[in-house]
């Protein structure tokens, strides 16, 4: 998106001068290699949340992220990061996962959190065909990932990565074991630069899924139609699945359909890492069930006291929880 940084202030003008009683949130994703002060400025100025495409160490970065012309951008790129880091804004990194970087998992989260970067999502390239020998590889690296963030918990060097962390609430609230799709097309769209309007980014490739323009408005009846269109009722590969509450696959329907061709049925890849993601999430939590109580309630106890307050449902691992922190009070 920079390569448009004039769009980018002319969008936020344009909001500021004729939406002055909204309330305005600007997301960016960038690999920083066009990154600069002024900008950076900009964003600190219209508190920007900016998320950083980035893989790790030369080594890894290189492997997918080179220029056009095959000369490596790292050390600028890795110059303009730890700038975005040290502005104070509110940042994440992504680290994009493909076939290639799988065997690097560890080492990167390594040198991301020795490096300040402490809030780290991975993103699992969406058209991996996994292997057995490549899934094998996949649980080796998440086992050392979930140990080493465990221990820098328990040093005092606490950082989050998305699947763990992300995934508490999940792990903890009984949501009935089924697909809740995202807002797509109905509260969030993507809009093309020649102003159509889609429901996903993973659509935006096919006009048959354009549900509108800026001109003439959104169909919300065309957006709710493709969802319930290519909905699965039979659902023969995930209705006995019990990590279905846990599983990104049952809320990014379109990430689905792009790969299986409907939105309730995750690739098979998606179904192996979401499997392996909750295996390592029980262990985490079993870990801090053994934990003295004020660290259990420091970090799971928000999660609890929500769904209590909100009259949810705990899952038998919020029940675990929930009654240890009413024991220990």
């Amino acid at each position: 998106p920079l390569l448009k940084k004039n769009l980018i202030y002319q969008a936020v003008d344009y909001i500021k001068n004729f939406y002055p009683e909204r309330e305005a949130k600007y997301y960016i994703t960038t690999n920083c290699s066009l990154m600069d002060d002024d900008f950076i400025d900009f964003m600190k100025e219209n508190q920007f949340t900016i998320r950083l495409s980035f893989d790790g160490n030369k080594e890894t970065h290189d492997l997918n992220r080179v220029a056009k012309d095959g000369v490596s951008c790292y050390d600028k790129i890795f110059e303009n990061i730890m700038k975005v880091k040290d502005s104070g804004l509110n940042f994440s990194v992504r680290m994009t996962v493909t076939e290639n970087t799988i065997p690097h998992m560890f080492e990167n989260i390594c040198y991301l959190h020795e490096h300040g970067l402490d809030n780290i999502c991975m993103i699992m390239d969406v058209y991996l065909k996994i292997s057995d020998k490549l899934k094998s590889e996949f649980e080796k690296q998440v086992a050392a990932i979930s140990k080493y963030y465990l221990a820098e918990a328990a040093a005092g060097r606490s950082f989050t990565i998305d699947q763990f962390d992300g995934k508490m609430f999940n792990m903890l609230c009984n949501f009935g074991n089924c697909f809740g799709m995202c807002d797509a097309g109905i509260g969030n769209f993507k809009i093309f630069p020649n102003g159509q309007i889609y429901p996903c980014g993973f659509l935006t490739s096919n006009e048959k899924y354009c549900i509108g323009n800026i001109k003439e408005g959104v169909d919300i009846r065309k957006a709710k139609l493709i969802a319930v269109s290519n909905f699965d009722k039979a659902d023969p590969k995930c209705k006995d699945c019990k990590i279905r509450d846990f599983c990104h696959g049952m809320k990014c329907g379109y990430m689905n359909f792009i790969n299986t061709g409907k939105i309730n049925v995750p690739s098979d890849a998606e179904c192996i890492f979401e499997h392996i993601f909750h295996q390592a999430m029980v262990e985490i939590l079993e870990y801090y069930l053994e934990q003295p109580t004020e660290m259990l309630r420091e970090k799971l106890g928000i999660y609890v006291d929500y769904i209590q307050e909100e009259h949810l449902k705990l899952s038998e691992f919020g029940e675990k929880i929930a009654k240890r922190l009413a024991d220990e009070k």
